[in-house]
């Protein structure tokens, strides 16, 4: 019976590695994409909150970039090089252009933590006002709430924007949350 080593080991886990990073890579570099195309219809909006480890989350990409261009530099095989040119792409590109990202309502819908949600794919939503003024929003997906952090000095115009949509009928909700 063979034993798994590191030899045999190593280059599914490097595979794998890289191929999530290419697919948050992916994702992240679409929701960019899509937030420059809604940009123009912004209703009210507001930057994005940064992350508090958005240092090591740069720091983890230098570093993944200094691996990558060690391990060609060695001549290692291509999967080393390229898992950690990925990693290193994504905190170092991708992680700084989602923070370009501005949440808030816009004339199709709400761009949250979890992306943009159009008003039609709203089924519920509540405002917690608890501390922070956080606007969850569950999808008819049934998929994970959005949640929105939502500045003291931009929640008038962002309940007014709400109110409107749900007046034209752009916004249907089945009910509404409780706190």
């Amino acid at each position: 019976m063979t034993a798994v080593t590191n030899e045999i080991l190593l280059p599914f886990v490097l595979l794998g590695m890289g191929l999530y990073f290419a697919a948050l890579i992916a994702r992240g570099l679409s929701r960019f994409a899509r937030f420059r195309r809604v940009r123009p219809t912004a209703l009210v909006s507001w930057p994005a909150p940064r992350p508090k480890n958005l240092g090591l989350l740069l720091a983890l990409g230098v570093l993944a970039a200094f691996v990558a261009v060690l391990n060609g530099v060695l001549e290692r095989p291509w999967h080393n090089v390229l898992s950690q040119a990925l990693v290193a792409v994504y905190f170092i590109l991708v992680v700084p252009l989602s923070l370009r990202i501005e949440w808030g309502c816009y004339a199709q819908g709400v761009w949250a933590d979890g992306g943009f949600l159009p008003y039609a794919d709203i089924r519920q939503m509540a405002f917690h006002e608890v501390g922070a003024i956080v606007l969850v929003l569950v999808p008819r997906s049934g998929a994970v709430p959005f949640r929105m952090l939502v500045p003291p000095s931009e929640y008038g115009a962002v309940r007014r924007v709400l109110e409107d949509k749900a007046r034209n009928r752009e916004l249907q909700l089945e009910r509404v949350l409780e706190p």
